[in-house]
């Protein structure tokens, strides 16, 4: 990946990711990935390097029409080829400017410039297109290139719409037919409420296989385990795993929550759609983190009943009816307060299911009793008789996270409670 954005965090790099599945699906093994700076000496040092251990190269960024735009001509100066301009692709540029009523700077016409020798990766969506390299073993050396049989080196613009499309129209196909042949198939089986050496011991005896492999990550503030094989095509490749994916699904039980995208979210949304129940929820220290997250699913006007904000004593009384003998003798943040939050919207909102939070997120507010960190959740929900049963737990975050980690793990946790209580495993 080419960019000096990149090194310095300004641009959040998702090209490698998505690359990286795309090869996987085609059977094509990504065993190295590199980020270099628009520095010309460094990439070609990379390109060579890159060269000397793979049969490809893909590069992302560094079309564009600026002079620290350097790809194309780093590959033709590793390649030892002039650069020559593609007058189908100037005058391909030059549409999409005049399309738009602009007149076109000079320096896009360096977006025309291909190595010679090169294919035209088009870019149909934008006016940066790539190449297409096929390199014999006569043009190795003298420039630093080890290995043997023909290599390819593909380029395209950092900007992950074009490079998707150009991938899909042009790119797959390609490599499809020239090194495929078999395929990959994973799954990410996402847990909560375990940790990843805990996962990993649990299931250490997996993680020894090479066809299919398994491997724990941690993610933010859950486990995954990914499963991958290697097969003829995705079907066969899936039948693989699947003997392995049952036995960490039944091993792990309630703390295996969903798969690939899956997120705790749209779990909670799956499940309530499936059991036609509505949710309500009332926050306090999360600021309606958990309504954003919950609304942010398609479909959720579904099952989302009311959710609301009371972040002042003043609201949690006058909206859910907790009592001011609760606030002045527990206290806001409290599990008594929690509980007549929940069942205060459950009864406003006439909903299946209530959640409320309250809490300390920081960075002021603690005390010893209760510090920064420290947090309440209450659940209410209705019983077949009609009555109302509540549910509640504390968290103990610690003082030394940051308030918006404190705000987004206290709403995993939220959700989760939700997530269990529709499991019947609360």
């Amino acid at each position: 990946m080419i960019g000096t954005e990149l090194l310095l965090g300004d641009v959040l790099d998702t090209n490698s990711q998505y690359l990286a599945r795309e090869l996987a699906y085609l059977g094509i093994d990504c065993l190295h990935r590199v980020t270099v700076g628009d520095n010309p000496q460094r990439i070609r040092e990379c390109m060579s390097q890159a060269l000397s251990r793979a049969d490809i190269l893909l590069t992302s960024g560094g079309l564009g029409p600026t002079a620290d735009d350097l790809t194309t001509e780093c590959v033709a100066d590793l390649m030892g080829v002039p650069q020559i301009t593609d007058r189908e692709i100037l005058a391909h540029i030059r549409e999409l400017f005049a399309k738009r009523n602009f007149k076109m700077p000079v320096s896009n016409e360096k977006q025309a410039l291909r190595p010679e020798g090169a294919l035209t990766l088009p870019n149909p969506v934008g006016s940066a297109p790539g190449i297409i390299f096929v390199l014999s073993p006569e043009q190795y050396n003298p420039r630093g290139i080890t290995g043997d049989g023909t290599k390819v080196i593909m380029t395209f613009p950092g900007v992950p719409s074009e490079l998707k499309a150009m991938w899909a129209q042009t790119a797959r196909a390609y490599l499809q037919e020239h090194y495929g042949g078999s395929s990959i198939w994973s799954c990410e089986l996402k847990h909560f409420g375990i940790g990843e050496s805990a996962l990993a011991e649990k299931y250490a005896h997996l993680l020894d296989l090479q066809n299919p492999t398994v491997a724990p990550y941690a993610g933010r503030w859950e486990c995954r385990l990914r499963v991958a094989a290697k097969a003829a095509d995705q079907d066969a490749a899936r039948l693989l795993a699947q003997p392995v994916i049952d036995e960490i699904k039944a091993g792990s039980g309630h703390t295996l929550y969903g798969y690939d995208d899956d997120t705790l979210e749209s779990t909670v949304g799956r499940l309530l759609t499936e059991r036609n129940m509505t949710l309500a929820v009332a926050e306090s220290c999360t600021g309606g983190l958990v309504s954003e997250r919950l609304t942010d699913i398609a479909g959720s006007s579904r099952y989302i009943k009311l959710n609301a904000v009371t972040y002042a004593n003043e609201a949690k009384m006058k909206v859910l009816g907790v009592s001011a003998q609760t606030l002045e003798t527990h206290g806001a943040v409290s599990a008594e307060c929690a509980a007549e939050m929940a069942r205060g919207m459950l009864d406003l909102a006439d909903a299946d299911v209530a959640l409320s939070i309250t809490g300390i997120a920081g960075p002021g507010g603690g005390t010893t009793q209760k510090p920064v960190g420290h947090v309440y959740l209450g659940l209410a929900s209705r019983a077949a008789d009609g009555s109302v049963v509540l549910a509640g737990k504390q968290l103990s975050l610690g003082d030394r996270l940051p308030r918006a980690e404190i705000r987004w793990r206290t709403a995993n946790e939220a959700l989760n409670m939700v997530r269990l209580h529709l499991l019947g495993a609360l």
